[in-house]
């Protein structure tokens, strides 16, 4: 006599097991380029703490200066100077990037 067990049979598995790789592999991706964006991200975020840390530093003792600062394996170039108008510029330098606030 047989018995219905009311299983999957070896081929459904496998196929049920491939397209749960196949949606899986096709995320892999996406997550290679969100850590990439994230970490530029958190690359320009230490930037520009970096200048508010110098625009601070100089504006309480008075005298403008240029500083170079190495943090998580990036080297920042960090200077102030006064524009023609009188307004302060301060930029940053770091990968082959600049960033200035006026």
């Amino acid at each position: 006599m047989l018995k219905n067990e009311g299983g999957f049979t070896f081929l459904e598995g496998i196929v049920s097991l491939s397209l749960i790789l196949l949606v899986t592999s096709s995320f892999f991706p996406l997550m290679s380029n969100m850590l990439t964006r994230l970490k530029e991200g958190k690359i320009e975020m230490t930037a520009y703490r970096l200048m508010y840390e110098h625009v601070e530093k100089h504006t309480a003792i008075g005298v403008m200066g240029d500083a170079r600062i190495s943090l998580h394996d990036v080297e920042f170039d960090l200077n102030m100077e006064e524009t023609k108008k009188g307004n302060w510029k301060v930029c940053v330098h770091y990968e082959e990037k600049r960033r200035c606030v006026e």
